[in-house]
């Protein structure tokens, strides 16, 4: 099942426990049930409601940024020891680029570098609810600042959603310029002497082979369009990625793939069309990033022309894409 582990509940709950607060309680007057820790990951939507109580009982206008303060890292089992072993600030987060599937699917990363930078930039998927890119923005530099000397602090943080209430806290803790409502949570981060790689990163090289096990487990029990969705949705700001791209990313024939999504009753051009849709209905809903033009959003979708994006659009929505942005009533 695509989603967030469990783990993640136990650093919430240990948070508003510190405040006081019950998260439990009050997901039980919400009529939120939590399944147990053996199910494993939690629904993307769940999550999303999660959140939205949390921070409910919580008041707290930074509370992804204040839950960094009760992180255990046995939360996170061995992918938490390889992290922190780590090494050179690109290799620790090509490792979270790697392996954070392992903790939720609903983020993936995108990491360019040039001489003397690197950016990082947190792509969503499945539409979560924005406090979790709160959370990971402050995680990652958290991390990097555990195990790099001396800690590193970005040049620019650009954040992908709006929170003008925590824009001070924002800047406090990211300590450089933060710029909210933007196109794409984006960190970057300086490199120069961060590319040399800090003693007891072999720590790290040896539990890989573990977590790249666990990886290719996971992925086993994963069905097939949804595998194939997430890897469209990576790449679809590059142009609409074709059957034999998706299939050798996953290591199969396109005719296999093609096999294994029939027998989950989808083809190929349907999961490209149901990944557009998603993406689609974030983009216009604020909750994947601002958009600046439809124009932009053709272009995010991997549409080669506007007229084709517009025909998709209506054929989605009932509507023509303008229409759509300014009546604000996707469902």
């Amino acid at each position: 099942m695509l989603g967030t582990f469990h783990n993640w509940i136990r650093i919430l709950d240990r948070a508003l426990a510190a405040q006081g607060r019950d998260l439990h309680g009050a997901l039980q007057r919400e009529g939120i049930e939590l399944p147990g820790p053996e199910a494993g990951r939690l629904p993307i939507e769940l999550t999303r409601r999660i959140w939205q109580v949390a921070e409910q009982e919580s008041g707290d206008p930074v509370l992804g940024l204040t839950i960094l303060g009760y992180i255990d890292p046995v939360d996170f089992g061995e992918l938490g020891v390889v992290m922190v072993a780590g090494g050179s600030l690109p290799e620790v987060l090509q490792r979270v680029a790697r392996f954070h599937r392992l903790l939720t699917d609903a983020m993936h990363y995108e990491i360019s570098e040039d001489e003397d930078t690197l950016a990082l930039t947190i792509h969503t998927n499945f539409d979560p609810h924005w406090r979790a890119v709160e959370f990971v923005s402050g995680l990652l530099i958290g991390l990097l600042r555990l195990r790099l000397n001396p800690p590193p602090n970005p040049l620019s943080v650009a954040l992908a959603f709006n929170n003008p209430a925590g824009q001070g806290a924002y800047e406090k803790f990211f300590a450089c310029p933060v710029e909210q409502d933007a196109a794409a949570t984006t960190l970057v981060l300086p490199l120069g002497a961060y590319r040399q790689t800090p003693a007891g990163a072999e720590v790290a090289r040896q539990f890989e082979p573990l977590l790249e096990q666990r990886l290719a487990s996971l992925e086993s029990t994963t069905s097939w369009s949804a595998r194939a969705m997430q890897l469209i949705r990576q790449r679809l700001a590059h142009g609409e990625p074709t059957l034999a791209e998706v299939a050798g990313s996953l290591h199969v024939s396109t005719r296999s793939l093609q096999r294994h999504l029939g027998n989950e009753g989808k083809t190929f051009q349907e999961v490209l069309d149901d990944a557009r849709r998603e993406l689609a209905k974030q983009w216009l809903s604020g909750s994947a990033g601002k958009l600046r033009s439809l124009t932009e959003l053709a272009l995010i979708l991997g549409f080669s022309s506007s007229s084709a994006f517009s025909r998709a659009f209506r054929r989605w929505f009932g509507m023509t894409p303008g229409q759509a942005a300014k009546e604000q009533q996707l469902r």
